[in-house]
């Protein structure tokens, strides 16, 4: 699939994405496609929850989901556009990928009353890190509906973490390896790791996501996904990525694609 609309991605940039596992590129998707798609999941959020934008007592529930109408009505369908395919060319290459057929999952997550911190759980690959040895097979892609700030929910990622998970990949070639692999092997190895996903600890956000650490020569910290409408985030499918609460007053409200090669997404967990 290839598209009218090029990205034409700077070395540093390229550099950055190969070294981080994300790229930021700030005001990349319409802003006014991003309201029209928000009013569209707010309309959505309210016939089917009574979840009214306006009235944040009616946020009762965390993470509203079953979008699959919505989506396949062609509510997100303006994500679809030729700025979107143009990421798929740039990272897949021209006419090596294949359009997905629906457009647009969203990601909703309001307000609770726990206090944020950095997560312990559900620490996760979204494929094999196997499959990415050889060639990049997925990239993932986020956009913000709404501003994403600070403890706001915004998923939670290991900087540099995709570049430790190949490498233990590549110990072992002649097996697939998933999720719980690698942090299985990441604990074992690295204290940093292992109090990671360890629950507890002193002052997680200065360990974390302040001093990080630097392991075999990879730097890692946590970051959150935090920025603008129209804001595109880009992702390794083989990066360290969780689910965080919103510690926040106002819902976190992305859309996230993935785009790849032919065939379904592996499952992976």
């Amino acid at each position: 699939m290839s598209s009218p609309f090029t990205l034409t991605l700077t070395p540093d940039q390229r550099a950055d994405f190969e070294r981080d596992g994300v790229l930021v590129l700030p005001g990349y998707f319409p802003t006014a496609d991003m309201n029209a798609m928000a009013d569209a999941l707010w309309a959505d959020l309210f016939r089917r929850f009574a979840i009214d934008r306006r009235r944040p007592e009616t946020w009762t529930i965390e993470r509203p989901g079953k979008f699959q109408p919505l989506i396949r009505a062609g509510a997100f369908r303006a994500f679809g556009s030729e700025r979107l395919m143009a990421i798929g060319d740039a990272f897949l290459g021209a006419g090596r990928w294949q359009k997905p057929r629906w457009l647009g999952y969203p990601l909703v997550t309001f307000p609770t009353a726990q206090a944020w911190d950095v997560p312990h759980r559900l620490w996760h690959l979204d494929i094999s890190a196997s499959l990415c040895l050889k060639r990049l097979p997925y990239i993932r892609v986020f956009t913000f509906l709404a501003a994403s700030r600070p403890m706001g929910g915004g998923t939670p990622y290991v900087v540099g973490s995709h570049r430790l998970a190949l490498s233990i990949a590549a110990r072992t070639p002649e097996r697939h390896l998933h999720s719980r692999d690698i942090r299985l092997a990441l604990a074992a190895e690295q204290s940093w790791f292992a109090a990671l996903f360890a629950a507890g600890g002193a002052d997680r956000e200065q360990r974390f996501m302040r001093d990080g650490a630097v392991i075999d020569g990879v730097a890692v910290a946590v970051r959150e996904m935090l920025g603008e409408p129209g804001d595109a985030i880009l992702m390794h499918p083989a990066l360290l990525h969780g689910i965080a609460v919103n510690a926040l007053r106002q819902p976190r409200m992305m859309l996230m694609q993935f785009l790849g090669l032919e065939g379904p997404l592996p499952a992976d967990g």
